[in-house]
């Protein structure tokens, strides 16, 4: 979480509160502070708790059930954590969503295709290899508790490598190839809603369709911040750049833009009001989606063609396997 220190509120110039845009002096930009990993704990506990109970009390889920789809989840976010660990992600977390799944999250300012890609991929790739390795255990023992678990270990992860947006699967397809392509992009999580809503509407799922409303309000914040931009290209402001490269001056300037283009921020910040406020957090938030980093395209068409490959033997051969093995339970 983005905070603003004692110190550097104690250095804003006083008693100036207004600053003019064509003023060369400009406070100091916040620094962004990073979560301890331990105060990650009380949200992670807090949310599995939440899951658990929302699935027993609503869904009528029986409690060993919800064990193990615990555990699934949690090893499935487990391994997109120590992936963004390994490529030195910051303020990393996990935390449970209520009848949808988990989430693990962190931040770094550039992430290249490479890593993005082995970031993705790690969370799906070891449950669907502990799915397969309790299968030929099960089918070897007769098992048939066993053999339902090898089933939702696959299922889960190979599910979430479809190729829809924000599932694994949709993610690794805008990273390979569509992350430069604006327009493309666009239509494919247009296309993503479409899906996500008819496939709750026709299951009756009516709870899933929170998934097509959160991808609606992030489209339309992304057109909020084109709009944005577009005035910053008209202004010759450079946002090109990461959080930590912009000047103080740039910072003001975008946090100017960012009040003057939307409602709901001009509503506690003022254009021209150079001094933090208790929202300033959340300001540099929104400021950082407004920045376009350059991709780091780090993988070369041989590159993308070996993840592509992996992608889809991971989505093909459990099944191919399961169907072809010898199993009494068929």
């Amino acid at each position: 979480m983005a905070s603003v220190t004692t110190e550097e509120r104690e250095n804003i110039p006083e008693p100036v509160t207004h600053l003019s845009v064509n003023e060369d002096r400009y406070p100091p930009k916040p620094v962004i502070e990073y979560n301890k990993q331990g105060s990650q704990l009380p949200r992670f506990f807090i949310s599995l708790a939440l899951f658990a109970l929302v699935f027993y009390f609503f869904a009528g889920t029986e409690w060993q059930a919800i064990a193990w789809l615990i555990v699934i989840i949690f090893i499935h976010e487990l391994g997109h954590y120590l992936a963004m660990k390994i490529f030195k992600y910051k303020d990393l977390t996990i935390f449970f969503i209520p009848l949808l799944g988990a989430v693990a999250g962190g931040s770094k300012e550039k992430i290249s295709q490479k890593e993005k890609a082995v970031v993705l991929l790690a969370g799906p790739l070891p449950g669907i290899i502990i799915g397969m390795l309790i299968f030929f255990i099960a089918n070897d023992q007769n098992n048939y508790f066993l053999l339902r678990l090898s089933y939702a270990f696959v299922l889960l992860n190979v599910l979430n490598l479809l190729p829809i947006y924000p599932l694994d699967g949709g993610q690794l397809l805008k990273t390979l190839f569509l992350n430069s392509r604006e327009v493309v992009s666009f239509i494919f999580v247009v296309v993503s809603i479409i899906f996500a809503a008819w496939f709750a509407i026709s299951r009756q799922q009516w709870f899933l369709l929170i998934i097509p409303y959160f991808l609606v309000v992030r489209m339309y914040r992304q057109l909020m911040v084109g709009k944005i931009r577009k005035h910053l290209d008209a202004a010759s402001i450079n946002y090109y750049k990461n959080y930590s490269e912009l000047t103080d001056e740039e910072y003001w300037k975008i946090r100017d833009e960012v009040a003057a283009s939307n409602p709901m921020v001009a509503e506690v910040v003022r254009p021209g009001d150079y001094v933090f406020t208790v929202q300033e957090s959340k300001m540099i938030d929104y400021i950082k989606s407004v920045l376009k980093t350059r991709p780091v395209t780090d993988l070369s068409l041989a590159g993308k063609l070996l993840i592509s490959a992996i992608w889809i033997i991971s989505f093909i051969l459990p099944f191919l396997l399961m169907y072809t093995t010898w199993s009494p339970f068929w």
